[in-house]
């Protein structure tokens, strides 16, 4: 199980690499540079970000009245929540280019 759960772990941490690069190449070269690409980000990040004041939320709900949460676990949490958000916005940029 262990096994597994590492492959699961590293699966995901490519998906985030990815994720970065389509962001960034986006961002950076021209396609993000004229008034779609602005909408486009624009748009990608009003979905993306808005997860993290909630998902904090969330976590702190959960440590303070479900169970507590060691820092450890928060760590993990907090990095899955901030890698989500990246490949959410990532995922948004790729089908609002084909939209737009």
């Amino acid at each position: 199980m262990d096994i597994f759960l590492a492959v699961l772990r590293l699966l995901y941490v490519l998906v985030f690499f990815v994720a970065l690069f389509i962001s960034l190449k986006f961002q950076w070269g021209e396609e993000g540079k004229d008034e779609r690409g602005k909408q486009i980000l624009n748009t990608s990040y009003s979905i993306a970000f808005p997860f993290l004041p909630l998902g904090w939320l969330l976590i702190e709900l959960y440590s303070d009245y479900v169970s507590t949460v060691s820092y450890e676990q928060y760590k993990m949490v907090i990095w899955y929540l901030l890698t989500g958000m990246y490949i959410l916005q990532a995922l948004s940029i790729l089908v609002l280019r084909k939209k737009y």
